[in-house]
């Protein structure tokens, strides 16, 4: 097996007492922490001397114009217009619901009076109706039992001669009169 500790550095005993420390934070040894710290500046081109990490900074601000762009291009494009529609859709709603409260539910408060006074009039209709075809059989009867008087006083007044007395005649004359009066 081949040694790893082929090269050698010397550093304060401060920074290695701070080295020990992050080793320790992380669970690793000191030359494994190194080892790890020397692929993070290599892999992330980082300057090691840039306390306040500058190049990140940038890059961050970066992303972020990029992301408040493509926010505010979004915003342009679609929030903008969808609210837009939105609200247009919104007022024609509402005037659509006026124009209900307006004119359908009249229409409908209107139309439910009138089918109320073609109620009652067809009920009126109908009561006259049953009175007419009441009065139409009652007058049909009063026709066939007038006939039948008729009839009567006709063969009366046939089989009479001319010897028949008054009397007889007045009693017919009377007995007609009588079953009128009681039609």
């Amino acid at each position: 097996m081949k040694d790893q500790n082929i090269k050698t550095i010397r550093f304060p005993v401060t920074a290695d007492q701070k080295l020990q420390k992050l080793a320790d934070k992380t669970g690793l040894t000191k030359l494994d922490f190194f080892v790890y710290m020397v692929d993070y500046f290599y892999k992330s081109k980082k300057d090691p001397r840039d306390l306040n990490d500058e190049l990140l900074k940038k890059e961050l601000v970066k992303r972020t114009d990029t992301i408040i762009g493509f926010i505010k291009m979004m915003e342009e494009e679609l929030l903008k217009p969808l609210k837009k529609d939105g609200e247009k859709i919104i007022r024609v709603q509402g005037a659509i619901v006026d124009f209900f409260n307006e004119h359908i539910i009249t229409h409908n408060k209107e139309q439910k009076i009138a089918y109320s006074n073609q109620l009652t009039k067809l009920h009126s209709l109908d009561t006259s109706v049953k009175k007419i075809e009441e009065l139409q059989v009652h007058k049909t009867l009063l026709k066939a039992r007038f006939s039948k008087i008729l009839e009567y006083y006709i063969k009366a007044r046939e089989q009479m001669g001319v010897m028949t007395k008054q009397a007889e005649k007045d009693n017919l004359n009377q007995s007609v009169r009588e079953q009128l009066q009681n039609l």
